[in-house]
């Protein structure tokens, strides 16, 4: 299961090709510091989906051990932890985020639901990413752009969906599509 999460180690993590270290395991791009990615704290290593080089969303790893056998001293962050704000709904407490262009809001059968605008809110109550696409994440409510209305997401007998976070076009905190302060 995948994460949207953010690197807040300070520092940039190397991603390869694969979770061990063996002749063919080459680095194939980093994780900046205050970078998002989708994270899964796989078995074997460190899985990432994370915006290459080229700008393309990619799968890449990092092994339990550092290449000269040492831990890895990076920290993986959970992005609620750095959301834009709070807000209580029925009594429930969700962290928001906002967005910086239109993004698509989907059902959890991967069915479209409609449109977060540029300007408005999500909220959620995880970091929990799509299976199929680990660059959208589950949300449970969309500001309505006409009133600021909560306005809940759901469909196919469930009570969230998942919204673009605009992973697949940049990464980084200052062009990503869905924001907090990281």
């Amino acid at each position: 299961m995948y994460y949207f999460s953010i690197n807040k180690s300070g520092k940039t993590i190397p991603v390869y090709n694969d979770t061990v270290w063996e002749s063919t395991t080459k680095q194939i791009g980093v994780l900046y510091d205050r970078e998002a990615f989708a994270f899964d704290p796989a078995e074997g290593g460190f899985a990432f989906y994370f915006s290459d080089p080229s700008g393309k969303l990619t799968l890449g790893y990092h092994p339990l051990t550092n290449k000269d056998g040492s831990l890895p001293t990076f920290r993986v962050s959970n992005c609620c932890d750095y959301a834009y704000g709070e807000v209580s709904i029925g009594g429930v407490k969700y962290k928001t985020f906002k967005f910086r262009r239109n993004e698509e809001v989907y059902k959890p059968d991967g069915s479209r639901w409609g449109t977060v605008a540029a300007g408005m809110r999500v909220a959620t109550l995880s970091n929990i990413c799509g299976a199929t696409h680990p660059d959208w994440m589950q949300i449970h409510y969309v500001e309505r752009s006409t009133d600021h209305e909560w306005i809940p997401v759901s469909g196919s007998n469930y009570k969230h969906g998942f919204v673009d976070t605009g992973l697949n076009v940049s990464s980084f905190p200052s062009s990503i599509s869905m924001y907090g302060k990281w």
